[in-house]
């Protein structure tokens, strides 16, 4: 009679847990997003809030346009969101530079001058108007409105400024989407455009601030739903 030996009971398998997304990839195409729309809504309205002092009636339109009380309160509000849009960057930028390598320092130090830029330019073009509506001072007359163009045009200069820096950081990023895919080739190639346009920043300094907002708004979608393997 054969006897059975009993068999050695195999351990249950353990499975291991699944893996936790890291948030910050998520975070940081949140932050690019924000960051992106609030530039973009701050100079949609800044430009359309604007008098057109540049024809022959520029002066006159100016102080029209400088004692209308609602006028004034929009340009208040744009001058909060331009620079709130610009800190936002800031946080996104961090991410946008981890994923260029060697160039990291280039894309990080462009793009804290691009933000210090684009803050000092919109509050350079808002600051009359903020002083007008908060003060009884700033009277708006023809002689005040002398000193809104002159401000406006230093804005202006600003913005040149500004996209000269993002210039330099749209170009150090477009290796790493041709040839790393560290990001997709074809934002890697907008930004490149978008970069050459910037040469000529006097003439296109105020679309190509919109190209950049609208850029910023991509790849912060980009960073969400392409999150990088590790990170």
């Amino acid at each position: 009679m054969a006897v059975s030996t009993p068999r050695a009971q195999t351990p249950p398998t353990l499975t291991d847990p699944p893996p936790r997304r890291d948030l910050w990839p998520g975070i940081a195409g949140i932050t690019g997003i924000a960051s992106g729309v609030l530039m973009l809504v701050g100079l949609l309205v800044s430009y359309a809030n604007s008098p057109d002092y540049t024809d022959e009636d520029g002066l006159r339109e100016t102080v029209a346009s400088y004692r209308d009380d609602s006028n004034l309160d929009l340009t208040e509000a744009m001058t909060l969101v331009m620079p709130a849009g610009s800190l936002l960057f800031l946080w996104f930028l961090s991410a946008l530079a981890r994923r260029v390598g060697s160039r990291s320092q280039v894309v990080l130090s462009s793009g804290i001058v691009f933000v210090v830029l684009t803050m000092v330019a919109t509050i350079t073009s808002g600051i009359y108007a903020v002083s007008a509506l908060n003060t009884d001072t700033c009277e708006v007359g023809p002689g005040t409105a002398m000193v809104v163009m002159l401000l406006m045009d230093v804005a202006y200069a600003g913005f040149i400024a500004a996209m000269a820096a993002a210039a330099v950081l749209l170009f150090a990023v477009r290796p790493a989407g041709v040839t790393t895919h560290a990001v997709p080739a074809w934002l890697g190639w907008s930004g490149f455009v978008i970069a050459v346009l910037c040469c000529a920043s006097p003439f296109t300094a105020w679309l190509t601030v919109l190209l950049m907002a609208l850029w910023t708004i991509a790849a912060g979608v980009v960073r969400m739903v392409r999150p990088p393997v590790g990170e």
